[in-house]
């Protein structure tokens, strides 16, 4: 989100509804706006009103649904999309087609059998390559088709598909992307089979392997796209320099669940132990803040200014300030015990082959920094050559994963209380109602400057979360007892609170956009990928079992 190109947009916007104010696109485009500035309500508003004057504007009713599941509206959205069914031209809309899908995934149980046949009316029209992929629509129903035990059936449906020749480079993106789901289907048969820890280290190998043999193929078969292929490739060289550097690596917890197990497993160990710790993760706009490259230098400092303007908004920050938040922030990582990394599915869904030939976009280059920076014997100097670095390397995307698999009510059962850093009032309320968790202490910060709209948090605007906020809480945190659990929803800046939690005694988890997500605020597409089903019945026989055995070996 570019706050000067939207208030530009913004005002040609006015100036063509004034100008043109039959033309129903100018409306459209005001609300699609207020979309990209995440606040569906007012996009709502807009779009209420238009279709009182265009009531068969089918465009308009569209992105009315769109607004319905972006609010959490579902049965609205279900009710709008069904009555927009009976029109032939609108169930070939691309934007349609996935409203559907995903509002009748929220209620697969009822809704399978429609599922499948609307499905099988995709697969057998003549725009079906192009509609399916570009819509990211085979994800989508492999997971609901996951989530009911029929794993053959997905399985077969992304083989025939990624074995398609792709055509255009969307469509090979989105083919990449069927490849990690194939092996989490993989994943998931084993884990229906899973009983005995000692074949975890096995399995986690195992997948490692796979999905690389996979990758690999796919990339050697494909060799037309050049561009993407050799930028994936330095990604894998990356990944695999990476896993001879550091002591632990268990990046693909997305596809995983022997990986997101360990890490559960990594947590815990340390909160029965009340040993001080800190799980960071670093994501694009992380990244935007560490060295770039010397192929992107020139564009350092841009990125950083839009992303510094997405986090907290049009705040001036010194160079002496900025000097102070990078030393803290580089801190963090270092003294960090597990760090959250962008991999390879991540790259691999961050794709936008446009950008690849013009330095790769914000978010890329970002992303690609991350991994540079940690691959940089520069950046680790302090460590010994002949020795793996003590640090743990798992996705960035690892907050979501242990929701996905059901890993958080594990880690839970073994709190009473902890104290959390959130934007959030109704967190702690949540925490308790869900996992039986209270809330010690609850330090307020202002949400992100891009969510605001979202959350509409009226209170919170007076004052940006830097300085202000920032100075406030690294003196206020308190950790009450040493192995004091702290769960950080803070964003960049809570990395460093995470440091501060570590070295004070306490253990902080960097849980971001889950929280949003505990709330029913959807804020990230990774957030989309969640299954309503969780796992914690076979991993609480193994946990118990496997805590039991760690105790003891320490006796």
């Amino acid at each position: 989100m570019n706050i000067p190109l939207f208030e530009q947009a913004k005002q040609v916007i006015h100036a063509g509804k004034s100008r043109f104010p039959q033309n129903i696109q100018f409306t459209i485009a005001e609300a699609n706006l207020f979309q990209k500035q995440y606040n569906y309500q007012e996009a709502q508003k807009i779009l209420k009103t238009a279709n009182l004057r265009y009531p068969e504007n089918l465009t308009i009713q569209l992105e009315m649904a769109y607004n319905h599941l972006q609010l959490g509206e579902i049965q609205e959205a279900r009710s709008l999309l069904d009555k927009l069914k009976q029109s032939s031209w609108c169930k070939k809309m691309p934007l349609f087609t996935d409203l559907y899908l995903k509002t009748m995934s929220y209620d697969y149980d009822n809704n399978l059998g429609e599922l499948k046949q609307y499905i099988q009316e995709i697969i057998s029209s003549p725009t079906f390559n192009s509609q399916w992929f570009n819509n990211g629509l085979l994800i989508q129903y492999s997971q609901v088709l996951v989530s009911q035990g029929h794993y053959q059936e997905a399985y077969e449906l992304y083989n025939q598909l990624t074995r398609q020749a792709p055509g255009n480079s969307m469509v090979y993106k989105q083919q990449l992307i069927g490849l990690f789901e194939l092996e989490k289907i993989t994943n998931f048969e084993k884990f229906r089979n899973f009983e005995q820890t000692p074949k975890l280290g096995l399995l986690v190998e195992e997948t490692s392997q796979s999905l690389q043999a996979r990758l690999t193929s796919y990339l050697d078969n494909h060799s037309d796209f050049t561009e993407i292929n050799s930028f994936l490739g330095k990604v894998i060289e990356k990944n695999q320099q990476l896993s001879s550097t550091y002591q632990t690596v268990l990046l693909n917890t997305y596809i995983s669940p022997f990986d997101s197990y360990k890490i559960t497993f990594i947590i815990l160990d340390n909160i029965l132990n009340k040993i001080p710790f800190s799980l960071v993760r670093l994501g694009d706009g992380e990244g935007n803040f560490l060295d770039y490259e010397e192929t992107f230098k020139d564009l350092q400092n841009q990125d950083r200014e839009e992303t510094q303007r997405l986090f907290w908004g049009n705040v001036p920050i010194t160079r002496h300030d900025f000097k102070k938040l990078s030393t803290d922030y580089v801190s963090a990582i270092k003294n960090a015990d597990l760090i959250g990394i962008p991999e390879l599915y991540r790259f691999c869904h961050s794709l936008k082959p446009q950008l690849i030939d013009n330095n790769y976009g914000r978010e890329m280059r970002g992303l690609l920094s991350i991994i540079n920076t940690l691959t940089d014997s520069k950046f680790n100097q302090e460590h010994s050559r002949d020795k793996l670095i003590n640090q743990t390397l798992t996705s960035c995307n690892i907050h979501h994963d242990l929701e996905t698999w059901g890993l958080y009510r594990l880690i839970f059962n073994h709190l009473k209380e902890c104290s959390v850093i959130s934007c959030h009032d109704n967190i702690s309320q949540v925490l308790r109602e869900k996992y039986g968790v209270a809330v010690n202490r609850l330090y307020k910060i202002p949400s992100e400057y891009k969510f605001s709209q979202l959350f509409n948090y009226e209170d919170q605007q007076a004052q940006p979360h830097y300085p202000y906020y920032f100075n406030q809480i690294c003196s206020e945190i308190t950790v009450s007892y040493r192995g004091e659990v702290f769960l950080v929803a803070a964003g960049f800046l809570g990395k460093i609170y995470c440091n501060i939690i570590k070295n004070r005694g306490g253990i902080a988890l960097d849980i971001g956009s889950i929280a949003d997500y505990w709330l029913n605020y959807n804020t990230r597409w990774s957030l989309q990928g969640i299954p309503n089903h969780n796992y914690y019945g076979k991993f609480a026989k193994l946990i118990n079992r496997d805590l039991r055995g760690a105790q003891g070996a320490s006796l």
